[in-house]
């Protein structure tokens, strides 16, 4: 008997997905109300690729006797497999009408509980059935309305550099405003800087021995006790800022059970120009996605307009970028290798419901995060 699964479209997909990815029906049918479908129609695509039948059929919004019709009918066209309805999104009286008609008919209802990470049957008889799926992020990003155009995937080099990222991420606990120092000794961007290049650096202990790793790396040429040979972009960008993104992602590569891109970039799907954003790490967790922010730059220095700390602009743009992306179920991460002091930054960072690691807590961010996801360490 084919499986048919009926899902309310909101704002929010990924209830749906993850109902649909976990029992895989044959057919997913699509209630959707007008103003949703541009929701629908990327809901529907990612199932597609799933090579899943969908069937959209519109409702109105508030119009329950109209919802109970439709969802009437849909019991009839299939009246020979096996319906399942999912109830965790669409309007309240979308909601209603279909658990009215769906309930009356003897079948199978669902709503999915995101914060306990389980599948609550409430009909016909009541389970609790744990949520047993990982949502890919590249999938979980599209129902959202973003397409990933590119992202790091031949990580052999991050590896290769890793001894280097531990010793920049030791020396930035130790002493964080070196790293202003090597940012700042790039006096131009990355990108219009003519290669090789060099930096001078403070006559800090850990700088010549940062700069002794990197040349034993073949990483650059060490030209005296505090100076350095940077031989292109790619170690520019690198020591500019690029090494913390590193570490982040190998401390996530670290834990079991993740899917992890580093450097996601892509486009929103827009009616007008698809404007373009990008991602520093992102991992994925059962239907979750989690989104980190990684910084080197000062937060605590002022900005020249208005004279706010740009901590409070890390907030903003993560919490405005982490919405749109990751819906209500997804989670924001701020790491900034330098301490954000100003206390209306941390105080907000809790209101907004953004993690946060500063400073030397750096150095424990594989045992936070696996706190925090409760999974384990695989190192």
């Amino acid at each position: 008997m084919k499986s048919v699964q009926v899902c309310l479209v909101s704002d929010q997909p990924i209830p749906n997905l993850t109902t649909v990815l976990q029992f895989s029906p044959a057919i997913v049918v699509l209630l959707y109300t007008a103003d949703k479908t541009a929701q629908k129609n990327r809901l529907e695509k990612v199932i597609k690729a799933r090579d899943i039948q969908t069937d959209s059929r519109e409702i109105l919004p508030y119009d329950m006797a109209n919802v109970i019709v439709e969802s009437d009918k849909i019991s009839r066209d299939y009246k020979d497999c096996d319906i399942l309805l999912n109830i965790t999104g669409g309007t309240k009286i979308g909601t209603l009408g279909s658990f009215q008609s769906f309930y009356s008919a003897g079948k199978k209802i669902l709503y999915v509980n995101t914060s306990g990470d389980e599948i609550l049957q409430i009909s016909p008889e009541t389970c609790n059935i744990p949520i047993d799926v990982t949502i890919r992020i590249r999938d979980y990003l599209e129902v959202y309305g973003f397409t990933i155009n590119e992202h790091v995937k031949d990580d052999r080099h991050i590896y290769q550099r890793r001894e280097v990222t531990g010793v920049l991420a030791r020396l930035a606990a130790r002493k964080e405003w070196l790293v202003g120092k090597i940012n700042s000794s790039f006096v131009k961007d990355v990108e219009k800087l003519a290669y090789p290049y060099e930096i001078k650096l403070p006559e800090e202990t850990e700088i010549a021995k940062l700069l002794d790793k990197l040349a034993s790396m073949g990483m650059g040429i060490k030209t005296g006790p505090h100076s350095f040979l940077v031989p292109d972009r790619d170690v520019a960008s690198y020591l500019r800022g690029f090494w913390f993104e590193e570490y982040v992602y190998l401390a996530a590569k670290s834990l079991a059970g993740l899917e992890v891109l580093l450097n996601i970039k892509g486009k929103w799907d827009t009616n007008k120009d698809q404007p373009k954003n990008e991602f520093d790490v992102m991992l994925a967790k059962g239907n979750r996605l989690y989104y980190i922010s990684c910084k080197t730059a000062n937060g605590n220095r002022k900005d020249e307009n208005d004279n706010e700390g740009v901590g409070r602009e890390y907030l903003y743009e993560l919490s405005s970028l982490g919405d749109r992306a990751l819906g209500l179920f997804g989670r924001k991460f701020l790491a900034s290798v330098r301490t954000i002091k100003d206390p209306y930054v941390r105080e907000r960072a809790k209101l907004m419901n953004i993690d946060t690691v500063f400073g030397a807590r750096i150095l424990e961010l594989k045992s936070i995060l696996a706190a925090q996801l409760n999974i384990k360490d695989r190192s």
